[in-house]
């Protein structure tokens, strides 16, 4: 004997809305249903946060956490409960943040002991700002804001502990008027070279480099621009990044008139590019950060913060043997690179065996990772891509060569190809038989289109890049789209609503 016919579970309706601390949900009507459950939970139904019974086919939950994901199901009720249907999953989908006039402040303005609070002058007058430690809540800082703080849209506060989580809260009055979260910077120790006091002479980084001992950091002065104008070969550890100046957002910038290369022989640690603009001074045609000649082991190259643009390649392994253990581009932009993209492991005697790209953004690149060895591990996640790769190109090129684990895509969202002579038509990917991919909560905009294999369980949106973002050929990204499911929790995170 069978069991009672069950009711068809509910089919969404339209998408998950989340215009504020609200989730509004609807779904198609069942026939023979009486009456529907409907619920929203935090941790994918472990547990639920609000259960309803209606005969409606739409609920609108209300009064719920600011900037948190939710999850809804639903499911058909018959007179019978033998016959109700079995929940039907909706989606995820996230709130945004509170409506505020405070800027979340970004890496320009935080220290390892202070914070620059900005905001926009709207309705009330801001009064006062409290710094809590986001552990307990305590009350670290309360101060006054003053006349010309008001004029200035900002105050810097001091007096913080290095490496420490804490909240703003802004007031008019008793009235919090936003809110955001930040952590202060690592206090820098170690063998310091404070380019800083020093203005007005572009080759002093040039010079600098070559006389420094392994392990030195060497802090820009922010808005300044230094030239690298000779190729330098690099066999030390060395970080090159913009100090810390409160007062001044721009990032140091480098021009690279040539290139950095590994000398031969050499084994280094690491190599951190941190909070620098980093460009050329011809565009396209034969420039890049890297291009090494030689044989020579790097366990670590990163590029954190940084924007990096105008360049034939980011890193280019030409020839010798050279080992890249760890490749890392974080909370970066990378801008207008042409044929030999962001990696390029250009033969079998070179490679990298890991990279992970996160909270980043690629557009305007041909090319993005080649490789004629196999790899261990690629992971991408929280990323925006636009006209990346060209038009015939792909995202992985690893011909036949494997990737030892699954390659990780997630939260990322895929944008159009960039034109090749009018084709925009990419192609995801081209690995070793043995590899394989792991994607979650990626996105593909309506206007890019592929050839070949597709990335499984990548998310086709309906709406193109024009509509998605609010001017991504010039590159700004900010989602405009409002219909978007993913606009809270997918692509590089400075771009979110």
């Amino acid at each position: 004997m069978t069991g009672p016919d069950r009711l068809f579970r509910p089919v969404i309706k339209t998408a998950l809305q989340a215009d504020g601390n609200w989730v509004a949900a609807s779904w198609q009507k069942v026939k023979g249903s009486v009456s529907y459950t409907v619920e929203i939970s935090r941790d994918t139904f472990k547990t639920i946060d609000i259960s309803v019974l209606i005969d409606t086919n739409y609920y609108l939950f209300q009064d719920l956490k600011w900037e948190q994901a939710y999850q809804v199901q639903v499911k058909a009720n018959s007179e019978n409960a033998e016959h109700n249907s079995l929940f039907s999953i909706l989606g995820n989908i996230k709130t945004p943040k509170f409506p505020t006039i405070l800027n979340t402040p970004g890496i320009a303005d935080i220290a390892d002991n202070a914070v620059k609070v900005s905001w926009e002058n709207s309705g009330e007058t801001v009064t006062s700002i409290k710094i809590l430690n986001a552990t307990d809540s305590s009350v670290v800082k309360d101060v006054s804001v003053l006349a010309t703080d008001i004029t200035n849209m900002y105050k810097i506060i001091s007096g913080l502990q290095s490496s420490s989580k804490y909240i703003i809260f802004l007031y008019s009055n008793t009235t919090v008027r936003g809110w955001a979260n930040f952590t202060t910077k690592t206090a820098i120790i170690g063998n310091i070279i404070d380019l800083r006091d020093i203005s007005g002479i572009p080759n002093i980084l040039e010079d600098t480099i070559p006389d420094v001992s392994s392990g030195s950091i060497i802090l820009l002065k922010r808005g300044e621009l230094y030239t690298i104008s000779s190729s330098i070969q690099l066999d030390k550890t060395i970080t090159i990044q913009s100090g810390t100046d409160l007062q001044v957002p721009d990032k140091a910038k480098i021009l690279l008139n040539n290139n950095f290369n590994l000398k031969a022989g050499a084994t280094i640690d690491s190599l951190v590019f941190n909070d620098v603009w980093v460009t050329s001074d011809n565009g396209y045609s034969s420039k890049y950060i890297f291009n090494t000649t030689n044989s020579a082991t790097v366990g670590n190259l990163k590029f954190l913060n940084s924007t990096l643009e105008l360049f034939r390649g980011i890193v280019r392994l030409q020839s010798g043997t050279t080992s890249v253990n760890n490749f890392i581009i974080e909370n970066c932009i990378v801008d207008s690179v042409s044929g030999f993209g962001v990696l390029t492991a250009g033969n079998a005697s070179c490679k990298v065996n890991n990279i992970l790209f996160t909270n980043s953004t690629f557009y305007k690149n041909e090319k993005l990772i080649t490789s004629s060895s196999p790899a261990t591990s690629i992971i991408i996640q929280n990323c925006t891509f636009n006209e990346a790769p060209n038009g015939g190109s792909y995202y992985f090129d690893y011909s036949s060569n494997n990737i030892t684990n699954p390659v990780v895509i997630s939260n990322c969202i895929m944008g159009q190809g960039k034109s090749n002579a009018g084709n925009r038509v990419v192609r995801p990917y081209r690995v070793g038989s043995n590899s394989a991919f792991d994607i979650s909560g990626t996105y593909s905009t309506s206007d890019r289109a592929i050839t070949g294999n597709e990335f499984p369980s990548i998310i086709s949106y309906t709406r193109s890049s024009i509509e998605m973002w609010k001017n991504p050929s010039s590159g700004d990204f900010t989602i405009i789209d409002n219909l978007f499911p993913g606009r809270n929790s997918a692509g590089d995170p400075r771009w979110r609503r």
